[in-house]
């Protein structure tokens, strides 16, 4: 019996090494992508970063103590005039489609939040 118990173990020992080695040598998951582009209908975590990058540059640009949209992370009609404006102001085209470009701004007032939302908006170089 006692050395039953001992082969049990050592095989549970074993079983628990060898899944702790190949979660070691298991590849790291990918990290996010963002989307290509975010529009009207989307909704989540990109909407609600694009709303927020929105607002703040509202409340910069007018001294105000909060923006126009709610960061409801649903992009309505409200949202998407008001990205139409804030690519404008960023002269860019204005066409309520968040792209790299628009994306680009957005990312940029993410500082606050040490990048969170560059893993889901659109973002590259500066246009």
């Amino acid at each position: 019996m006692r050395i039953r118990t001992v082969s049990a173990r050592a095989g549970l020992l074993a079983a628990t090494a060898a899944l702790g080695v190949g979660s070691l040598l298991a590849p790291a998951a990918a990290a996010a992508t963002p989307p290509s582009t975010i529009a009207k209908g989307d909704t989540g975590h990109g909407v609600w970063c694009v709303q927020h990058a929105v607002n703040l540059y509202y409340e910069s640009t007018y001294g105000k103590k909060s923006g126009p949209l709610a960061e409801d992370a649903v992009f309505g009609t409200s949202t998407a005039d008001w990205v139409a404006w804030y690519q404008g102001k960023h002269g860019l085209h204005a066409d309520s489609v968040v792209g790299k470009s628009t994306g680009f701004w957005v990312v940029m007032e993410d500082g606050y939040y040490s990048n969170y939302c560059k893993a889901y908006v659109p973002h590259g170089s500066h246009p």
